[in-house]
């Protein structure tokens, strides 16, 4: 057999890869490999150090060199978490001067940029800030506290800057926006404040929570502003064929300014929640049925129609709910003015009479937000809210609603 005369950093490389071999010939290394490879990647580690400290001082161990910059001063140990798990005892070589500086992590490093991420790609996920430790001890074998998730998840505070002031491409043909209200602390006391949020689905039938803004009130300049943005950044109304929204005076407000020649759709399920307040109990049903047919209609002129046969039949018992009701008819019924192409008439009205798709996304901050009676600050309730909209906006780029390019 040929032998090969290996000298320094590649007799180093060989003998780690001739142990890697060793190990793989053992009968257990494939049972347990997660062992294996953490006994393989402190070696690895070592390896590495013994050769930054040769680069450094630019000399092999006990050489003598009359240009020496640097002595040896033995090693100090550290732990690390990494993807394999966590690995003890790592020997990190240590000059006299104190000067020599690993490159392979960072001073007071604990945890590889791998577990970080792995530990923010849970969060995005939808994994509460309390449940990742039992995520992760499975698979890495690490034991992550509330607050190392939390301190790793700020990382995540460029990715919110980068969503709030990313360009938006002007394709969005439908428009629906709605607030939600959440505690967040302020001082000794906690506040509600109002999340404006935006969902959007393009030309192509892709949906997107396009953006979102916590302000303290669904105000009129609030809401102004949050529409403003939107438009600036490039969602104009060249697309746009409908913006739904519910019954809040200043969204209704500020849509009259930043978006006067979109037609305004309100939110039948909101307005119907209004209406029901002023019914007895035992007209509840009937009158609702009389509702419903007015939403059903296949034409806005069938649905006026029906308006006033409700008037007629219910006029003289509920006067207010009639007067409610017509106050607001044209922008109820602005969703049957779309035209649509038939077969899928019925899918997309459905759809674009309320705010309820939007009212969904909802459901799944609630979901992430209820372990938590208040956010300490607004940059924590930033985080959640992006979290939500990065998993929703994941799981629906595959998923595109082909019925909503039928608008003819």
């Amino acid at each position: 057999m040929r032998t090969v005369n290996l000298t320094g950093n590649v007799k180093r490389r060989w003998q780690f890869a001739k142990h890697f071999f060793q190990e793989a010939q053992q009968p257990n290394f494939w049972v347990d490999i997660n062992k294996c490879a953490k006994s393989m990647t402190k070696e690895f580690f070592e390896i590495s150090l013994e050769e930054e400290m040769i680069h450094y001082q630019q000399r092999k161990p006990y050489q003598r060199s009359p240009d020496c910059i640097d002595y040896r001063n033995g090693y100090y140990t550290r732990n690390m978490d990494t993807a394999f798990g966590p690995i003890e005892q790592i020997k990190v070589p240590r000059s006299r001067s104190g000067l020599f500086e690993p490159s392979m992590f960072n001073r007071y490093q604990r945890r590889q940029e791998s577990v970080n991420q792995s530990i923010i790609n849970c969060f995005l996920l939808g994994v509460s800030t309390r449940n990742v430790k039992d995520v992760l001890k499975p698979l890495i074998g690490i034991n992550v506290c509330a607050s190392t998730v939390s301190n790793a998840t700020k990382a995540v505070d460029k990715l919110v800057k980068e969503f709030h002031q990313r360009r938006l491409i002007d394709e969005y043909q439908l428009l629906f926006l709605d607030g939600i209200n959440i505690s967040v602390r302020y001082g000794a006391k906690s506040i509600k404040k109002t999340v404006l949020a935006a969902y959007g689905i393009t030309l192509f039938g892709r949906r997107e929570l396009i953006a979102f803004r916590i302000v303290k009130s669904e105000s009129k300049d609030a809401c102004e502003s949050f529409l403003n943005n939107l438009y600036s950044r490039g969602l104009k109304d060249d697309n746009l064929k409908l913006i739904i929204t519910d019954g809040g005076k200043g969204m209704i407000a500020a849509l009259a300014i930043v978006y006067p020649l979109v037609k305004h759709q309100r939110c039948w399920f909101h307005k119907l929640q209004n209406l029901v307040k002023l019914l007895k109990k035992s007209d509840q049903k009937e009158v609702l049925k009389a509702l419903r047919k007015i939403y059903n209609a296949n034409s806005k002129a069938l649905a006026l129609k029906r308006f006033k046969d409700l008037s007629t039949s219910w006029g003289k018992y509920y006067p207010k709910l009639i007067t409610s009701l017509e106050r607001d008819l044209e922008e109820l019924l602005n969703f049957l003015t779309i035209p649509i192409k038939e077969e899928h008439r019925i899918f997309i009205r459905k759809r674009i009479r309320t705010t309820n798709v939007i009212e969904r996304s909802f459901r799944e901050v609630r979901r992430r937000t209820k372990p938590m009676s208040c956010f300490n600050n607004n940059d924590s309730l930033q985080r959640i809210m992006f979290a939500v909209f990065y998993r929703l906006n994941t799981n629906w780029k595959a998923k595109l609603l082909t019925q909503f390019t039928q608008f003819i």
